[in-house]
């Protein structure tokens, strides 16, 4: 067996995409010169930004500075505090279920006052009529929320036509249904 013979060119052939290899390289050295430039020019903005709200800073500090307060006024907004979280604290939710199973189509409430510190709820209403605002009494009493319900005032309305019973009631509000 004998070898083929071996064919060496040594005169090198242009190639017909050799530009674009070029081109690529070019547009590739143009899109860095921009992100270069963007980056400079966002590093620029960014001390500005920064030196504008240490400036800033510096100068509310001075000016926001509150005067000490004196040891009543800061008891007072203790005070103010501590009642506002014991309002939240309260079972709102059992509560509001309470009076939603309760609810009679011939009674109206119309407000609710909280007292937090006596563990008491008002309730105002309107009832149709006497016996009515008695049966729903009744069911209140049987949930868990609400203890010891009394009928601290009541007024039939005789100005108006059916005569409803204007009502406010006064219960004690468990902490754990």
């Amino acid at each position: 067996m004998s070898m083929p013979a071996l064919a060496l060119d040594f005169k090198r052939t242009p190639r017909p995409w050799a530009w674009l290899g070029v081109l690529l390289l070019a547009i590739g050295a143009v899109w860095l010169a921009q992100v270069v430039n963007s980056a400079r020019t966002l590093s620029g903005q960014i001390d500005l930004a920064e030196a504008r709200q240490h400036s800033m800073a510096r100068h509310s500090r001075i000016k926001l500075a509150a005067p000490p307060l004196d040891a009543e006024a800061l008891q007072q907004q203790i005070k103010q505090a501590n009642a506002i979280l014991q309002q939240l604290d309260l079972p709102w939710n059992a509560l509001f279920q309470t009076l939603e199973t309760t609810r009679d189509k011939d009674v109206a409430l119309l407000t609710i006052q909280p007292d937090a510190t006596k563990h008491r709820v008002r309730i105002g209403g309107e009832a149709k009529n006497l016996p009515q605002l008695l049966v729903y009494i009744a069911h209140l009493e049987q949930g868990r929320v609400l203890r010891h319900i009394y009928l601290t005032s009541h007024e039939i309305r005789t100005q108006e036509a059916e005569q409803p019973v204007r009502f406010t009631l006064l219960a004690d509000w468990a902490d754990q249904p």
